[in-house]
């Protein structure tokens, strides 16, 4: 008799299709653009990496390549099946990511454009190594009240790590109280912000509280929300080459006081009022300076292109950014009960419209963050057995039914209407 596929195995093969998937976007990154040939009177790929064992790399290189294999480190250790020791995971992912890194830089070298180095090597197995005890977090072996939270809805708090993650860029702490003077200097001298500045640090710190809302619930967020603003803004102080602002520090004292009596409405209006917030300062930040042609400019197809050409700290820290600020506003139209699919669609379609604004190109990489996977859809109940979607000619998704979570307060967090 044919056995049952059981949750566990179904758990399994998710992951392993979301490892197949960063595999892809490793092997997408380390060969792009794919035009290969033997370089004239080159020793050798082997040799070419032996040699540049000892080279000092770039910092935002290093750390860009640590961040690009953490993803595999973490979701191979979930793709095994649960008969398979987490023992006998760990060594086994590693190796399977230091395999991977090593066929990448010895095929760089004959990829025109590309450099073949050890170091990035190194970097690559770090980064598995830090991704594969992550995974620990999201296999349930840990039963902490505060894990078991953070595990259960892990969405908020890995938008609040991309957001840390931009904002806390370069990570290097310094012992210098001529650096801490200068960070505290324009707080002290000119402490009345801009209102531009202002209105984005508080549609930013709002929406982190309502993540912390999410996670913790609404009791504790009014204590956490303090606690994170305090631990944030300290921090910057410490790190090198970084210096607060007014509009940062005003905005994030007028978010605390905010936030209480934002508690007291029901979690849908708290949601809408958020994404009116946040969406209108995504509106502005990606539509300035306003001034529109008449002809549109070229819209590009390649994913992540700026990656290959651009700085990688600049870019990583930017992609960074923008996964915080396009993920929080889905999560905001999610609580405030609009289907996921449609709300992934309204914010996909908003990077269209800046072909017209003068220095402001469009990129394939910016309808890609929120992705609608079958996975996805199957698991928000938004698709049938096969996993499709109808979509019309405005290429808005249609639904037959909605499954949504419910939230705290009895109201449906992502929606529950019938299409």
């Amino acid at each position: 008799m044919p056995v049952e596929p059981t949750e566990s195995s179904h758990r399994s093969r998710g992951w392993a299709i979301v490892t197949a998937i960063a595999v892809m976007v490793i092997v997408y990154g380390s060969l792009y653009p794919f035009k290969f040939s033997v370089p004239a009177g080159g020793y050798g790929s082997f040799d070419a990496l032996l040699d540049s064992w000892a080279k000092r790399p770039a910092a935002g290189d290093f750390l860009a390549n640590i961040l690009l294999y953490m993803p595999l480190g973490c979701f191979g250790v979930l793709s095994f099946p649960r008969n398979v020791g987490l023992w006998l995971r760990l060594p086994l992912v590693v190796a399977g990511g230091a395999l991977l890194s090593a066929t990448m830089e010895l095929t760089q070298y004959y990829d025109v454009g590309r450099d073949t180095a050890a170091t990035d090597l190194y970097a690559n197995i770090i980064g598995t190594l830090i991704g594969a005890p992550i995974a620990i977090l999201f296999s349930g072996r840990l039963r902490f009240p505060l894990l078991l939270r953070i595990t259960a809805r892990p969405l908020p708090i890995l938008l609040i790590a991309a957001w840390a993650g931009y904002r806390l860029y370069p990570y290097v702490p310094t012992i210098d109280l001529h650096k801490y003077w200068h960070a505290l200097r324009p707080v002290i001298l000119d402490p009345i912000p801009a209102p531009a500045a202002l209105y984005r640090h508080l549609s930013i710190w709002l929406t982190l509280f309502a993540l912390i809302e999410a996670t913790f619930g609404a009791r504790r967020s009014a204590v956490l929300a303090v606690l994170l603003a305090r631990l944030v803004l300290s921090v910057r102080v410490l790190i090198i080459s970084t210096i607060l602002s007014p509009g940062e520090v005003v905005g994030a004292a007028v978010a605390i006081c905010l936030w209480p009596f934002l508690l007291l409405v029901s979690q849908r209006l708290r949601a809408c009022l958020l994404v009116a917030l946040l969406g209108g300062y995504v509106l502005i930040e990606r539509l300035q300076p306003f001034e529109f042609e008449p002809i549109a400019r070229p819209f590009g197809w390649i994913p992540f292109n700026s990656l290959m050409y651009g700085s990688i700290a600049v870019d990583v820290v930017s992609f960074m950014e923008k996964c915080f600020l396009y993920g929080g506003l889905l999560f905001l139209l999610g609580r405030a009960g609009m289907r996921p699919v449609f709300a992934a669609n309204r914010c996909c379609r908003r990077p269209v419209r800046r072909p017209h604004a003068p220095g402001q190109r469009p990129k394939a990489k910016a309808l890609l963050r929120p992705i609608d996977h079958p996975l996805l859809r199957r698991h928000l109940g938004l698709a049938d057995r096969s996993g499709r979607l109808d979509i019309d000619d405005d290429g808005i998704h249609q639904v037959d039914q909605v499954v949504g979570a419910v939230g705290e307060e009895g109201e449906p967090a992502i929606g529950s209407r019938p299409a």
